[in-house]
């Protein structure tokens, strides 16, 4: 069983042929595609949100559209009334929610998983931090109950639960990944638990053919830059409210070179992940330098971004851009 948290559920979102190819590989190998009924909640209510805003900002869009344009030329229906919008993103919210029940087997999280998320986070333990991570905990208590009852191959060889997370609370100390110690246990011990980071880590583990990709040219595509900005602002308030302010901004993003790109190839469709750290400059206003050589420089701010992107292209479908920060540096931090 491979079972995803929702850093990673979401870029395989049902539809999608991400998921598609996803699907194919679980399958083969005998594993049952699996999420949490935390996880669930969570990324229902990410597009509950996500839903919401993107009406609001057409509604606003058409109605300074209709402000530009000669009187009688404007578009029509720019007032939707705030109960049709609420009932459209419900209608939708419980679509996608039944459709991501299809897509995966939901686990429930066992009452006495519950009560032991909630005493680890008291007592600080990972995945969790001070007054937070009970949501953490519990995943991984759901995940690693999923040990009782493990999948067999077409040999009848049980295997692993595969937990599949990029957030950092989930891992030790040090840099290369590996499980916090804490939660270790006799199935991680056994390998009947795994933890990896991203659904091509998983392809590779399932031994699907992987080959580098270009870090630099997928940050150099259209798209990139505008779905890097976009995460950072679901991200963060604090980015949100700046980035507001720079609409009109110079926007440079350059890949620091720190990280990697793999991709896997399959059923007409190639996933390219690239996890790293990029530099984002957003400039307002270049300031002129003086005379006296004193001066210059710009009006805006810079910032730093640790994250994954995920890009998928498919034959028959647009190429997609998504991208999960996992940390957002701003000047002065």
């Amino acid at each position: 069983m491979i079972v995803l948290d929702s850093n990673q559920l979401r870029f395989v979102l049902p539809h999608s042929p991400a998921l598609r190819l996803f699907s194919a590989v679980a399958e083969r190998a005998g594993h049952t595609l699996a999420t949490t009924d935390t996880v669930i909640r969570e990324v229902v209510r990410q597009r509950r949100d996500e839903l919401a805003d993107a009406l609001t900002v057409f509604v606003k869009a058409r109605r300074e559209v209709n402000r530009l344009l000669p009187p009688g030329k404007g578009l029509s229906a720019v007032d939707l009334p705030d109960r049709w919008r609420s009932t459209r993103v419900t209608e939708s919210v419980i679509k996608f929610e039944g459709d991501l029940r299809s897509a995966f087997r939901v686990l429930a999280t066992a009452p006495e998983d519950a009560l032991t998320a909630l005493e680890m986070e008291a007592d600080q333990r990972p995945p969790c931090t001070i007054g937070t991570g009970a949501r953490d905990a519990s995943i991984w208590l759901t995940a690693a109950r999923a040990c009782q009852s493990p999948e067999a191959d077409t040999s009848g060889h049980p295997l692993p639960v595969i937990f599949v997370s990029q957030d950092k609370d989930f891992r030790g100390p040090g840099k290369d990944g590996t499980l916090a110690p804490e939660l270790s246990n006799d199935d991680t011990d056994a390998g009947r638990l795994l933890l990896l980071p991203t659904v091509l880590a998983v392809m590779d583990e399932l031994g699907y053919p992987q080959q580098a990709g270009d870090a630099e040219e997928i940050t150099a595509r259209d798209g990139f830059q505008q779905a890097l900005l976009e995460a950072i602002t679901r991200f963060t308030r604090f980015a949100a409210r700046h980035l507001a302010q720079m609409e009109d901004a110079d926007v440079t993003v350059r890949f620091r070179g720190d990280g990697k790109a793999r991709q896997c190839r399959g059923d007409g469709t190639t996933l390219t992940s690239v996890s790293g750290t990029w530099s984002v400059r957003l400039v307002r206003e270049w300031l002129l330098r003086q005379p006296d050589g004193r001066g210059g420089g710009y009006r805006g701010f810079p910032l730093t971004v640790e994250g994954t992107a995920l890009v998928v292209e498919d034959k028959d479908q647009p190429v997609e851009i998504d991208f999960l920060p996992h940390r957002v540096h701003f000047p002065g931090e």
